[in-house]
């Protein structure tokens, strides 16, 4: 059997409405493409018609895997990524706020780092919808957060749009332990604890006005989760 070049992984929560349009647009990118590819999306205890709407698309290398409760983004994200096939791993948002088209930026890098993430802070990054004012003071402010306490050389920890070599992918997420919001900070120190190179990619970012995201709410609970990833790092729980 052929190696799967590419696996995509999509987690979703009641994303029956959003997710249709952005696997067509999945879907149309490979076609035009010679990659083996797969798409797995992980149903995160949706209540809505999630799976079932996927399945009656019918749309080629597409598989749902499912759970009952709602675990969280970043449980769903490691639940897909470990299940994966594909030599690269990426996984995207359910909303396609980064065009799936970006991933080719990734890819330019993939096989000389074991991680490539897309940004929106680069010079050469383009929002091309931005958010709401208080949302983005928020999100910087969580940002300089961040990069003064774990990451000092990342400029964007929070794009849906990360691509990581196979083994790479598996030693980092084997070691994850959060599973919402801070999960991205998570896997990026995990990566730069055990040794992999990291690559941040400028790409296009449109805000999805119908995101869930609460900004003074992520701002308190990324400072308790930054606090937990330091203390798991002195406990060695990162280690190899």
């Amino acid at each position: 059997m052929n190696e799967i070049k590419i696996s995509v992984i999509i987690p979703a929560f009641n994303e029956a409405k959003r997710l249709p349009k952005t696997l067509k647009k999945i879907s149309d990118f490979f076609k035009r493409k010679n990659y083996s590819y797969e798409i797995v999306v992980v149903d995160d205890g949706s209540q809505d018609k999630t799976t079932d709407t996927i399945k009656s698309l019918n749309i080629p290398n597409v598989r749902v895997v499912s759970y009952k409760a709602n675990r969280g983004k970043g449980y769903a994200v490691n639940f897909g990524i470990l299940k994966a096939k594909g030599k690269y791993i990426l996984f995207a948002d359910a909303d396609n706020s980064t065009p799936f088209e970006q991933i080719e930026k990734l890819l330019e890098h993939i096989e000389n780092y074991e991680v490539v993430i897309g940004s929106r802070y680069l010079t050469n990054s383009h929002i091309k919808l931005k958010q709401p004012l208080s949302r983005r003071v928020a999100a910087r402010l969580g940002n300089l957060l961040i990069r003064a306490m774990v990451l000092p050389k990342i400029e964007d920890t929070q794009c849906g749009f990360k691509m990581f070599q196979r083994h790479a992918a598996h030693e980092i997420f084997s070691r994850q332990t959060i599973w919402r919001w801070g999960f991205d900070i998570e896997i990026l120190y995990i990566a730069k604890k055990l040794g992999f190179k990291i690559k941040e990619v400028p790409i296009d970012w449109y805000n999805d006005e119908a995101t869930r995201i609460q900004s003074p709410r992520v701002f308190l609970t990324t400072f308790s989760e930054l606090l937990r990833i330091k203390l798991n790092s002195i406990s060695g729980k990162y280690r190899r």
